[in-house]
C-alpha cells in the first residue's frame, strides 16, 4: 500500500510538472539570461533555482523555476499578512517565514493550475492583500502544510492565522 501511495505521488508530481511546463520554460529562458549575467543554478525546493540574479529585486516563481536575487534561499522574509497589517498600523510586528519554503509553495500551486496560474493569480490581486496564494505560501512556510489557498476570508476554514512568537492572543471584539 505504501509503495502504491509513493508511486501515485511521483506520477501526480510528474503530471503537474508537465502541466506547468510552459511556465517553467519561461522561467528557464529568464534563468538562461541570468546565467549569462553571473547567476548560479541548483535544484532545491521543488524547483530549478537561479541564485544571485542581478536584475531581480525579490524572489519569484515561474512554474518550477525560482528566480532569486540573493546568494541562496536560506533567509527569512516578512509575511504578506504582517506587511498588510503594518501598512494600517506602523507599530505591528513583522512576522517572517523561510523564503525557500514560501517559494516552494508557489511551485506546487503552479503544478495544479499549470498555464492558468498567472491569470488566476493576477485576478486574486484584485482581492484585499494578501492574496490567497500568498497567504497559503506563508502558511506552508510556517507549517509545511496547506500550500493550496483558501479563497474564504481568513487562512483556512475555521483556523486562526499563526501569531508572532510572544504576541498576545487575539480576543474577538
Amino acid at each position: 500500500m505504501l509503495r502504491l501511495r509513493q508511486t501515485t505521488r511521483v506520477m501526480v508530481d510528474a503530471v503537474g510538472k508537465i502541466w506547468t511546463a510552459p511556465n517553467t520554460l519561461a522561467g528557464l529562458l529568464l534563468g538562461a539570461v541570468a546565467l549569462a549575467a553571473g547567476a548560479r543554478v541548483r535544484l532545491a525546493h521543488n524547483a530549478i533555482v537561479f541564485h544571485s540574479v542581478p536584475l531581480a529585486h525579490r524572489a519569484f516563481v515561474l512554474g518550477n523555476v525560482i528566480i532569486n536575487p540573493m546568494a541562496d534561499l536560506d533567509w527569512r522574509c516578512a509575511t504578506y499578512e504582517s506587511v498588510a497589517r503594518r501598512k494600517r498600523d506602523p507599530h505591528c510586528v513583522l512576522e517572517t517565514v523561510h523564503i525557500g519554503k514560501h517559494e516552494e509553495a508557489h511551485t506546487w500551486q503552479y503544478q495544479v493550475l499549470g498555464p492558468f496560474f498567472l491569470p488566476v493569480y493576477a485576478l486574486t490581486m484584485l482581492l484585499p492583500s494578501p492574496t490567497p496564494f500568498e497567504r497559503a505560501a506563508d502558511i506552508y512556510a510556517q507549517t509545511g502544510r496547506f500550500w493550496w489557498p483558501s479563497f474564504s476570508r481568513g487562512t483556512r476554514a475555521g483556523a486562526q492565522p499563526p501569531r508572532a512568537p510572544g504576541a498576545p492572543p487575539k480576543h474577538p471584539i
